[in-house]
């Protein structure tokens, strides 16, 4: 948290009301996500009494799938196959591929998708509870001794686990949690995880007027799902029971009684959540995207479309866990995306930026002096090269050593680095994005911004020849010998430590709790 999101998080709780966050909308919004909400009963893995579906923000309107018993098998499944069969034909028009022709390769046609679904749940524990538990209890049914289900559960089990796996990439549509979504453009005056609670969240952003603590705590009593609130789970327990025993004694009055009353109280749980869930959407909507949303859109429409064409060639199958290499590069992926999206992001948003430059992470002064034709040879090269110098007169302190890499605010390719830093000035060598500077005419005088942000713009290591060190398994003494391990990498010959040889390192930088601000004795 940065300076400035405590001095917002003061403010909200002074007015009432959430305080935006950023200026403009860092997600994409399609025309009709479908809106998902659920409950599962306690304890269970994946055992839904009901869920609630639609494109429309009417309630009314909405699908419903309940089961009176979830425990029970035939009802848990007569659930879950009534919103696969939905959900797939749902997602069917966006598998439709054509083909188009490769750049820079003539003659050759690669298969696309013109689109990508879009599904928005109302917290992350339904987003989680959707893709990762549901989608993987569903993808292995039918398969050897499992149980029989219809194909489009399996395709929905494929389905959500595409969607489950993508959710983890850094700045993408596909799979929203509007918890996560609001909490990212407004502070709140409650903390973070209190932010988890869409009712409440959503109280902060319209306006609490008047003793607020007592319409917070009723509100917080809102269980948006997927674990429904005890007491409201309590009172159902009665008829979920009378379902059970009508089932044992062969008695379908006696169910469908039972039927009928849990359908109506999970239908009325559940629309409060559905509404709520579509506000949320409607607050995203009145605020303006940014301008790199389109790119990672599209982004995300070119990764669903290597599912789309896994798809074509039948049910899509996934490994229990993934092997070390795609480990590795998977998780270098979602570290260089979150770079790039934070970078994104501060040049598209001025509070963004803003907040960068609280935590002291921007360069802020005046250009005392310009040499636009220093050359020098840069590293790993041979000759020398144009690199400028922009003297600049700190206006504001900053945080930034030495040797740091920044870009500038003005223009994002102007990329340098910080040199001869002292608290009152700083010189910048400019080491890429020099015909870009020139055409922007800065001279001395004038006032420029820089941001300590470099994102990695190297390829992703798709296929690194042999397993990275970080994804082998260790054989210390710490973690025991793991070399009759048939899955274990080969040795990089790095020495491993004991516990002992570990606890002999010294700290570096470490005080005593006498000479630690704060700490009483």
């Amino acid at each position: 948290m940065t300076l400035l999101d405590v001095v917002m998080a003061a403010e909200a709780a002074r007015a009432g009301a959430a305080v935006r966050r950023t200026a403009y909308r860092h997600v994409h919004l399609s025309d009709r996500p479908l809106v998902v909400v659920a409950y599962n009963l306690s304890g269970e893995a994946a055992a839904p009494l009901g869920i609630m579906y639609g494109t429309d923000n009417d309630p009314g309107k909405a699908s419903l799938v309940v089961a009176a018993e979830p425990r029970n098998r035939d009802s848990r499944f007569g659930a879950i196959n009534a919103f696969a069969t939905d959900f797939v034909e749902f997602v069917r028009p966006h598998l439709i591929l054509r083909a188009v022709p490769v750049p820079r390769k003539p003659g050759t046609f690669r298969q696309v998708t013109s689109s990508a679904p879009q599904i928005v749940t109302p917290n992350r524990a339904t987003r989680a509870y959707l893709g990762a538990r549901l989608g993987r209890s569903l993808r292995y049914l039918g398969l050897g001794d499992t149980h029989e289900v219809p194909e489009s559960t399996q395709w929905t089990g494929a389905h959500l686990s595409w969607f489950a796996e993508h959710a983890n990439l850094p700045g993408q549509s596909t799979f929203l949690a509007m918890t996560e979504t609001l909490s990212q453009h407004f502070v709140t005056g409650q903390s973070a995880l209190e932010d988890e609670n869409l009712a409440t969240l959503l109280a902060w952003i319209d306006g609490l007027p008047g003793d607020r603590l007592p319409e917070l705590e009723r509100l917080e009593q809102h269980a948006y799902g997927p674990v429904p609130n005890p007491d409201w789970e309590r009172r159902l327990e009665p008829f979920v029971r009378a379902y059970t025993e009508g089932l044992r004694e062969d008695d379908p009055e006696r169910m469908r009684l039972a039927f009928e009353h849990v359908e109506r109280e999970v239908r009325d749980a559940l629309s409060v959540a559905y509404a709520a869930t579509h506000r949320a959407i409607a607050v995203m909507r009145s605020i303006s995207p940014a301008a790199s949303v389109a790119k990672r859109w599209d982004n995300d429409v070119y990764e669903w479309g290597a599912h789309a064409r896994r798809s074509a060639n039948g049910i899509p199958r996934f490994a229990r866990r993934h092997d070390p290499l795609r480990a590795a590069a998977m998780l270098q992926r979602w570290s260089s995306t979150a770079e790039e999206l934070e970078t994104d992001q501060a040049f598209d948003d001025p509070l963004i930026l803003a907040g960068l430059d609280a935590a002291g992470r921007c360069v802020t002064g005046d250009v005392t002096s310009l040499d636009v034709d220093h050359k020098e040879i840069k590293p790993g090269g041979k000759n020398r090269t144009t690199v400028p110098l922009i003297k600049l007169t700190l206006t504001a302190p900053t945080q930034l050593l030495a040797g740091e890499v920044v870009r500038w605010a003005g223009e994002q390719r102007v990329k340098g680095e910080l040199r001869d830093v002292h608290p009152e000035s700083l010189t910048i060598a400019i080491t890429g994005g020099v015909k870009a500077l020139g055409e922007a005419s800065v001279g001395v005088g004038d006032e420029m911004v820089f941001v300590g942000l470099d994102p990695w713009g190297g390829q992703n290591p798709w296929a690194p020849d042999e397993v990275p060190w970080t994804h082998r398994p260790t054989t210390s003494e710490l973690a025991g010998d793991d070399s009759t391990d048939p899955t274990a990498g080969a040795s990089d010959d790095s020495p491993d430590m004991t516990v002992a040889e570990l606890a002999a390192i010294p700290i570096v930088g470490a005080v005593s709790p006498a000479d630690e601000p704060g700490v009483i004795l």
